[in-house]
């Protein structure tokens, strides 16, 4: 599997400054870093490649520090998409005093979300690229100017269609459980429109049932 032209236009559209957060980034709060937020990368993988059109590896987690109330791991993460293959590698710190283990559990997920972002980086804009150029062009790049060859995608149909094809590739009953709330999410954001959404639902109740009959 490669990309599809739809899913390059996609990758190559400027990054939403909406979904771009800051925070300090450095004590005295002189400097500030922008970033984009680990659900919205997964979110974006989603509606990019499809529900089902790629995946996510954790290689390895370690822990590189403990002491009682501050833990630090490192985590390594793929991301597969067809037969395109990337690797990141993250921290996380857990600093809460609430218990060695909580601490634990905070630093993992964190060096996993972070590698996993950093993994997906690589494919471009819409996972954070641009927030790495020194000349911050993204902060003056209308999202609404876009490429006119970008322009030629329906969003709408788009979601639709991955969708759609994440649904009829689904062998796993336990996999589409989470689909009609992304349905309904998608419906909300203005991304899938009234009509396409039934149609979702319907395929989906139908696939539900070819699913059980098999069991």
């Amino acid at each position: 599997m490669t990309l599809t032209k739809e899913q390059i236009q996609l990758l190559n559209q400027p990054i939403d400054v909406k979904n771009v957060e800051t925070r300090d980034g450095n004590r005295s709060g002189t400097f500030q870093l922008s970033y984009v937020e680990g659900w919205h990368v997964i979110d974006e993988a989603n509606r990019i490649f499809g529900f089902d059109g790629w995946s996510c590896e954790t290689i390895s987690t370690t822990c590189v520090h403990a002491e009682p109330n501050s833990v630090t791991y490192i985590a390594k993460v793929r991301i597969t998409v067809g037969d395109i293959v990337k690797e990141g590698t993250g921290a996380g710190h857990g600093n809460q005093k609430q218990g060695i283990g909580i601490n634990h559990e905070a630093a993992i997920k964190e060096a996993e979300t972070d590698a996993k972002k950093r993994a997906l980086i690589n494919f471009g804009y819409q996972f954070g690229l641009s927030l790495y150029d020194g000349k911050k062009a993204w902060k003056t790049t209308n999202s609404s100017n876009k490429n006119p060859v970008v322009n030629t995608v329906n969003s709408k149909s788009t979601t639709f269609v991955l969708a759609k094809q994440a649904i009829e590739k689904c062998t796993d009953l336990k996999k589409l459980d989470p689909y009609t709330d992304t349905f309904s999410e998608r419906l909300n954001e203005g991304k899938l429109t009234q009509e396409e959404y039934k149609k979702l639902v319907d395929i989906l109740e139908k696939k539900y049932l070819d699913l059980t009959e098999k069991v």
